[in-house]
């Protein structure tokens, strides 16, 4: 995502030119939809989410810092703080918005595109909100358990303990469902999702080496 942002198209975009700005968001929207879909609970929240999120970042691009933190990592964040906030739904975890540079990478564009599958992302939703949250914060996109705790207003022990729960979750129902696209059946494999995919989350449930 970071091909093409350099810091004059971020200078041009700062000086409200339209055509800077645009070009910005044509470089980052497909990008900005695979993460946004896979955070949020309710797909028609998406449109209002990415516009509320590009008028975030627009609006506090002069605070960006290159030297903390790649334009890709701080606008993911801002991203998925607000798919965070749209799923609070105004309750008292609403989440704050980060600008803090993240510890971790995140995972790259290709894996998360094929991570992205519409049946994979389905069918981890049923997870339990919260394990899921921390789950997708941690696992896929790469976030410390002290930025998730801020990020979603509980405690470092907290967001680890869910994190454990979520992996309890996903043995129960690898072998309880037979539909899950988990499952250790290379038809799964082929037909639900990506064999990158099913490394990733077969290393977070039984602790393989990471892919």
């Amino acid at each position: 995502m970071n091909q093409g942002i350099d810091q004059r198209l971020i200078a041009d975009c700062i000086a409200n030119q339209r055509v800077a700005q645009r070009r910005l968001y044509e470089l980052t929207v497909p990008y900005f939809t695979i993460i946004a879909k896979r955070y949020l609970r309710n797909p028609e929240d998406l449109k209002d989410t990415l516009q509320d999120s590009y008028l975030n970042i627009f609006h506090k691009l002069e605070q960006y810092d290159p030297s903390r933190a790649g334009f890709k990592t701080w606008a993911t964040r801002v991203l998925i703080n607000n798919c965070l906030k749209r799923n609070s739904n105004g309750q008292k975890n609403a989440t704050e918005e980060l600008i803090a540079e993240r510890s971790q990478q995140c995972t790259s564009p290709e894996v998360i595109e094929k991570l992205s599958t519409d049946d994979l992302i389905i069918w981890l939703k049923r997870m339990p909100e919260a394990y899921y949250a921390v789950f997708s914060l941690n696992v896929i996109d790469g976030f410390s358990h002290p930025e998730i705790a801020e990020m979603l207003n509980i405690d470092a022990a907290l967001s680890r303990k869910r994190l454990s729960r979520a992996r309890a979750w996903l043995k129960q129902e690898m072998v309880r469902d037979p539909k899950s696209p988990l499952r250790d059946d290379p038809r799964f494999r082929r037909e639900m999702m990506s064999i990158q995919a099913f490394m990733l989350v077969q290393a977070f449930v039984y602790g393989l080496p990471d892919v």
